[in-house]
């Protein structure tokens, strides 16, 4: 049997915990494999940016790539479901979503399917956080008038709702945004915030956990066709225990940051209290109405089957 071979690009390094996670499942899968079938990870994105890489698995310019969901929600809006504001409380919450039998699965990889790409397995990166120079974000009404950095429409709803004006930029342009002042407040997880170093640009780090940065890893359709029933099985269990190892991993390594930042003097890491959190999210509640308006009921659905594993 000849020798398989499928090219990955990711926009970070292997290093990173997302670059990481692609480079556990080459292993799985060549062990899997013996060999037969390898993979090629092109990372640092020096293929594709983040944003090109749902046209360039969709038109088969690379096997496979890594995106944050959000880059789907231009064409598919209900893909913005992660980013909704508090719509997922807990670890949790996101693990029965991720559940191979959860509606809220099936419905997310079906509607990624209809943009010519297929779902292989879901990164969990963990949940988003609110930056800041030198005084913390408490409460909404800090947020007003100010310029914030988003992840894509789903956050800049989100940001609209609570007073600010959203900036789209993806994770690579934040540090240099934030440096200049490109915009006033930032959003990132505890882990990126570490490993970016973005502490230097941003001291603050209030822990809202307003929504996920979740990112999923597609395969071109067509190549997974072209594979063997027993080369998919390979595949669909690399791509398994990918994504099992990620979850077991994530909700310590975002812990663990948080208290690095803390502890070693990098970053003021503020916990809000029940009164705070509830003004948060009582502001932020538009933006699901907008979700809701954008994706139809197809995006009904999703939040109503989300609210169901509560």
């Amino acid at each position: 049997m000849a020798e398989k071979t499928l090219r990955a690009t990711v926009q970070v390094s292997v290093d990173h915990p997302i670059g990481a996670n692609v480079v556990t499942f080459k292993d799985k899968l060549e062990a899997l494999s013996k060999g037969d079938m390898k993979v090629e990870i092109y990372d640092s994105a020096q293929l594709f940016k983040g944003s090109e890489v749902p046209k360039a698995v969709a038109s088969g310019a690379i096997d496979m790539g890594v995106v944050l969901a959000d880059e789907y929600s231009g064409t598919v809006p209900a893909a913005g479901i992660f980013s909704e504001p508090f719509l997922f409380p807990s670890y949790e919450v996101l693990a029965k979503a991720a559940e191979p039998d959860s509606p809220v699965r099936k419905t997310f990889d079906d509607l990624i399917g209809k943009t010519g790409t297929k779902v292989l397995w879901w990164q969990d990166y963990g949940p988003v956080q609110i930056l800041s120079k030198d005084n913390p974000i408490r409460t909404p009404a800090d947020m007003k008038g100010k310029l914030v950095r988003a992840l894509g429409k789903p956050s800049g709803d989100f940001i609209e709702a609570v007073g600010g004006t959203p900036v789209v930029m993806g994770g690579s342009e934040q540090f240099m945004a934030y440096q200049r002042g490109t915009v006033d407040i930032g959003m990132s997880g505890t882990t990126a915030v570490k490993s970016r170093k973005l502490y230097e640009v941003m001291n603050n780090v209030t822990m809202t956990n307003h929504s996920l940065a979740e990112f999923i890893v597609v395969i071109n359709p067509d190549v997974y066709n072209s594979l063997s029933d027993e080369e998919k099985g390979w595949v669909d269990e690399a791509a398994h225990d990918a994504e099992m190892d990620m979850r077991a991993k994530t909700q310590q390594e975002n812990e663990d940051a948080a208290k690095w930042l803390q502890d070693s003097g990098n970053a003021t890491v503020t916990e809000l209290t029940p009164d705070e959190m509830a003004q948060w999210q009582k502001a932020a509640a538009p933006a699901i109405d907008i979700y809701i308006k954008d994706a139809g009921p197809v995006g009904q659905k999703l939040v109503d089957d989300v609210r169901a594993l509560y």
